[in-house]
């Protein structure tokens, strides 16, 4: 059971960071292609272009250059948010696959193994994702404490389990 409980997190995490190296890699090619645009787009001017007499100060150019540069890095950011969460969602059914597969195998398996190990996952994962999606702290404090103690049933009543059976 220990090996098997080895081999599965190896591949849980060989799972992790294979889809973090994928985000991270299409982020990367995003992030190149969208400081061209912006970069083409500061030499080029205003795509609103003002009359020759009426031509702003160097403050409101720099004022707007920032602008645009605030909002430019909030769309990234918002693309790399569901570009992390889409990964989430495809990581689960696959670790959990995996896990489902490792204790099919295990010859000492029961029902509550089962239950503890596909709840540790979703567990993991649902906090991962819940930490991701959320834009404030106070959306996180209710939601977190839920999976707790959904965390702390499961794997108390195997402690509760074990002792009674001692």
């Amino acid at each position: 059971m220990g090996k098997n409980l080895f081999v599965m997190m190896l591949l849980s995490l060989a799972v992790f960071c294979s889809s973090r190296v994928f985000v991270e890699t299409i982020c990367a090619e995003q992030l190149s292609a969208d400081s061209a645009y912006w970069e083409d787009e500061i030499k080029q001017g205003s795509p609103a272009r003002l009359e020759e007499n009426n031509l702003p100060s160097q403050e409101d150019l720099e004022h707007e250059m920032l602008l645009r540069k605030d909002v430019e890095y909030r769309m990234l950011q918002e693309k790399h948010r569901l570009r992390l969460l889409v990964a989430i969602v495809v990581s689960t059914p696959i670790l959990l696959v995996i896990i489902l597969f490792c204790l099919k195998n295990a010859p000492n398996c029961s029902g509550e193994s089962l239950v503890n190990a596909v709840g540790l996952v979703l567990v993991i994962e649902g906090t991962m994702f819940i930490a991701v999606s959320a834009v404030t702290t106070e959306q996180l404090t209710a939601l977190i404490g839920i999976l707790g103690a959904i965390a702390g049933y499961l794997f108390g009543s195997v402690k509760r389990r074990t002792t009674e059976s001692s």
